[in-house]
């Protein structure tokens, strides 16, 4: 299900899958390929994050751990550069 189709609320914790739109700024593609793997956990939504010129964004933590370190990734990622769909309708 597309995320146009929820609630910041409803997508809170749930693991989605992104894609880049076509307005996608390297940044953004860039995370996406480094840490998109196994997919996100929404952890957060913000109408205008301070760190990205306060547009709106989801706060992800990625499913797959980096390797440097075997951590997961957190950050922000503006609204409009993702597409989102979300893997478990059950949670």
């Amino acid at each position: 299900m597309k995320t146009g189709e929820h609630t910041r609320d409803q997508l809170r914790g749930k693991h989605v899958t992104l894609r880049p739109t076509p307005k996608a700024k390297a940044r953004t593609k860039n995370r996406l390929r480094e840490h998109g793997e196994g997919g996100f956990i929404v952890r957060g939504w913000s109408t205008g994050a301070s760190c990205l010129e306060h547009r709106p964004a989801l706060l992800l933590e990625s499913v797959s751990k980096t390797s440097a370190g075997g951590e997961t990734w957190h950050g922000w990622l503006p609204r409009e550069e993702i597409e989102i769909e979300v893997l478990n309708e059950s949670r």
